[in-house]
This record gives structure tokens, C-alpha cells and sequence, in this order.
């Protein structure tokens, strides 16, 4: 009988500890930074659907909904594309928008870092600094810090290549739409490009979908699903 009830209490633990958490439930930390990054991916999204009806139907009146069109990285591709509606000192003042889109990011990147630390703690630290400096150097400035947000993506992506937890496409989404959104940011100061324009509209969804892998992956750690590192 104890031979049975010792079986017992050995393949309960052996289970317990297989379904890769000591403390079963929710953890706040990746729920709320996984909300961060959905939010920063949203409003991404918006300024897209914005772009696609005022060309569908011109004229259209975006209401509420014009307070998130003009974030730095659609202002850059309207610019790159050409648009004559978009005035290029819209990137050469405080916007709302921006900080709070590096501020979302910032959070974000917590989250990254509480679940790659282990990979490499000095590259974490350095992707969930840059949103926050940015912040500080878009403020003093009125114009440079927003590129931290694809510095950080960056760093990040290349910390997560070494992560079986978010996987190699994840990765590369990461990397790939930083490079093509800072090429893009690089050359908003030149005539349009169609090139550029582009690059850029490509590097835009990439990082849409980069955010909304992020948090899928976010909230998966926060309802305590079985990870490795």
C-alpha cells in the first residue's frame, strides 16, 4: 500500500513539474506587456485601414479614429509615396501619438526581456532601454528617438533567433522589418522614393505582425503554457 501511494505521489510530481511551471495561474507580467504590444499593433493597424479608405473612397472623415493616422512610420511611408497631403513637419514636432507608441513598446519590452533574459541579459536590457531613452531623446528633440522602437525590434529579434519560445519566425520578422523600417526612416529626408516607399510599406506590416506574434506569445506565457527557453 505505501509502495502504491509513494508510485503515486512520484507521477504526481513528475507530471506537475512537466507542465513547466512551479506556481499554476496567471502571471501579470506577460499579460500586461503582451496587451501592450496587441495595443501597439492596433493603432499600426488603424493608421493602415485609415490609408486604404481615404484612397477606396477620398474624402472620407476618419472622426476619433485621425488621432492614431499619423504615426511617424505611416507619416514617413505617405511621405516616401509622395502624398502631397502630408506635411513633412509633422516629423519634426511633439506628437502624442509617438510617445505614447514608444511608451506601449517600452512595456513590451519588459515582457521580452523577463522571458529572454536568460538568452542574453545584456542584449534585453539594451532592447527594453531604447523605447525609454527614445521617449527622453523625443522630447529634448522634438524629432530624433522614435528609430529606438525599430532598435529595439532589432536587438530583440536577433536575442529570440538563439529562443526556442518564439521561434526563428518571429525572429526574422523582427529583423527583417527593423532593417527596412530604419532604411525607410534614413531616406524620409530625401525626395520620394517609390523604392523606399516600398520597403517601407513592407517593413510597416511586418512589424504589425511582429507585435501581434509577440503578444500571442506574451499571453501565452501569462496563462502559464508550457514554454522552453
Amino acid at each position: 500500500m505505501e509502495d502504491k501511494m509513494q508510485t503515486s505521489i512520484n507521477t504526481t510530481g513528475k507530471d506537475w513539474s512537466d507542465t513547466g511551471t512551479a506556481h499554476p495561474g496567471l502571471d501579470w507580467r506577460y499579460l500586461i506587456t503582451g496587451g501592450a504590444a496587441l495595443c501597439t499593433g492596433l493603432i499600426f493597424l488603424v493608421a493602415v485601414l485609415d490609408l486604404a479608405l481615404r484612397h477606396i473612397q477620398p474624402g472620407i472623415r476618419a472622426g476619433w479614429l485621425s488621432f492614431m493616422q499619423n504615426n511617424w512610420l505611416a507619416v514617413i511611408f505617405k511621405l516616401l509615396a509622395g502624398d502631397d497631403a502630408v506635411r513633412p513637419d509633422l516629423l519634426y514636432r511633439i506628437n502624442l501619438l509617438d510617445i505614447i507608441i514608444l511608451a506601449l513598446v517600452g512595456i513590451t519590452f519588459i515582457g521580452l526581456f523577463s522571458a529572454l533574459r536568460e538568452i542574453s541579459i545584456i542584449g534585453s536590457l539594451i532592447a527594453v532601454a531604447l523605447p525609454f531613452l527614445g521617449i527622453l531623446l523625443f522630447i529634448a528633440t522634438k524629432t530624433a528617438g522614435r528609430c529606438g522602437v525599430m532598435g529595439a525590434e532589432l536587438v530583440i529579434s536577433i536575442v529570440m533567433l538563439k529562443s526556442q519560445r518564439f521561434g526563428k519566425g518571429i525572429a526574422w520578422a523582427g529583423i527583417i522589418s527593423s532593417v527596412l523600417l530604419l532604411a525607410g526612416d534614413i531616406g524620409a529626408s530625401t525626395a520620394p522614393s517609390v523604392i523606399l516607399a516600398v520597403l517601407m510599406g513592407i517593413g510597416y506590416i511586418l512589424l504589425m505582425l511582429w507585435l501581434f506574434l509577440v503578444a500571442g506569445k506574451l499571453f501565452s506565457l501569462g496563462s502559464g503554457s508550457r514554454s522552453t527557453k
